[in-house]
C-alpha cells in the first residue's frame, strides 16, 4: 500500500522534481546536459523500475514465508530481522519527521503506523512457545 502510494506521489509531483533536478544540474561534475522533456521523458522508466523492484522483493518475502510455513527456523530468524527494520523504520513518523505534507503524507504516516503494529503482532506470535515448539522440533510435554 505504502509503495502503491509513494509512486501516485512521485507521478503526480514530477514536474517539482525534475525542476529541482534541473537546478542542481549545474553543480553536478560530468553530467551530460539533458534537457527537461529528457528528464520527464525518463520519470516513467524508472517509477516502473521502482514498482519491478517492489513486486522481486515482494515474492522473495513470500517465498521466505513458504519456507517459514515449512518449520524452517532460518525463514523465522529473516522475517523477525526484516520486521524489526520495517518497525524501526517507522518510528520517525510517530514524531511527524519524513511522512511528507499533504494528504498523501497522513495516508502514509498512517499506513507506516498500521504496518508496524501488525508487524510486531506477527513477530510476537512467530516467538510464543507453540512457535517455538513447531520450529525447534521440541516435544511437547
Amino acid at each position: 500500500m505504502s509503495t502503491v502510494t509513494s509512486l501516485a506521489v512521485m507521478w503526480r509531483d514530477r514536474q517539482a522534481f525534475v525542476d529541482q533536478l534541473m537546478d542542481q544540474m549545474p553543480e553536478m561534475s560530468g553530467s551530460e546536459a539533458m534537457t527537461r522533456d529528457d528528464w520527464l521523458a525518463l520519470i516513467p522508466f524508472g517509477l516502473g523500475a521502482a514498482a519491478v523492484g517492489s513486486f522481486v522483493i515482494l515474492g522473495l518475502l513470500y517465498l521466505v514465508v513458504r519456507q517459514m510455513r515449512r518449520g524452517k527456523n532460518w525463514a523465522r530468524m529473516l522475517l523477525t530481522l526484516v520486521g524489526v527494520f520495517m518497525t524501526l523504520s517507522t518510528v520517525p513518523t510517530l514524531f511527524g519527521v519524513g511522512a511528507g505534507a499533504g494528504v498523501e503524507g497522513w495516508v502514509l504516516g498512517i499506513v507506516g503506523i498500521l504496518q508496524a503494529v501488525l508487524t510486531v503482532g506477527a513477530i510476537v506470535l512467530m516467538h510464543r512457545r507453540e512457535s517455538n515448539l513447531y520450529f525447534l522440533r521440541i516435544p511437547n510435554n
